[in-house]
């Protein structure tokens, strides 16, 4: 099996299959110090936290179960390159279908979006369990996950719409 094969159905089952409905109102946000990931390293087993993060909705699944943010705070802009992360929490994992991931009940997902071109690319996935801790830590290169096209009415649309907006 290719070593992309894995995050490229994990991408594909939860932007492509994610759709929300149009937002028509200004997204919420949640307070900083959620949960979520460190830019420092963990060691195996401890919860991670995110010490500087406003996570801001994006939106739940058609089925309700899985929550889609970003962290307002990770936005790095570098000309058309917006570089990201989202955090996607799901309530009840055995109402998703995990396929070759490992069941979680969170996903950090560091993204690289260019704007111009409306495509993006996971560089980073951490995967969560349902105490926090760290199951998987993951970085891609561009061979191993390359740049995909926006799907429009997807959970990565409203992602990309955003962060394309925001402010330099």
């Amino acid at each position: 099996m290719k070593p992309y094969l894995i995050p490229a159905v994990l991408l594909a089952s939860l932007l492509a299959g994610c759709a929300s409905a149009p937002r028509t109102t200004p997204p919420l946000t949640t307070k900083p110090g959620t949960p979520g990931i460190s830019t420092r390293p963990v060691q195996a087993g401890k919860p991670v936290a995110t010490p500087n993060a406003e996570w801001v909705i994006m939106g739940v699944t058609p089925n309700g179960n899985i929550l889609h943010e970003v962290d307002k705070l990770s936005l790095e802009r570098k000309g058309t390159l917006v570089q990201f992360r989202d955090r996607k929490t799901i309530f009840n994992p055995k109402k998703e279908n995990f396929l070759n991931t490992p069941r979680h009940k969170q996903s950090i997902n560091y993204w690289e979006v260019d704007c111009a071109a409306a495509t993006f690319r996971l560089t980073r996935m951490i995967l969560l369990d349902d105490n926090g801790r760290e199951i998987i830590n993951r970085t891609y290169n561009d061979s191993e996950i390359r740049a995909m096209p926006v799907v429009r009415q997807s959970a990565g649309f409203q992602q990309v719409d955003y962060v394309c907006k925001q402010q330099a």
